[in-house]
């Protein structure tokens, strides 16, 4: 059986993972204030990497934040 955390990636879209685990939009919105996005509005629709190099984020740190809030609960 696969790892669930493992199930994102940087190909993950943004809206998948939100309504996956609902415990991962303070990640996002974390990064609505370090990047002064809307990432609800700009970019629900995309791949989480590509949302990184549109926005400027740090993915690997966003990978972590995610993959450690998946893993708690």
């Amino acid at each position: 059986m696969k790892d669930e955390t493992t199930a994102i990636t940087p190909e993950t879209v943004i809206l998948d993972i939100i309504s996956r685990y609902r415990e991962t939009e303070a990640v996002f919105k974390r990064l609505e204030q370090e990047t002064g996005a809307c990432i609800y509005c700009q970019a629900l629709f995309l791949p989480l990497g590509e949302a990184a190099a549109r926005f400027g984020f740090d993915l690997d740190r966003a990978l972590d934040d995610i993959h450690g809030l998946i893993r708690i609960t």
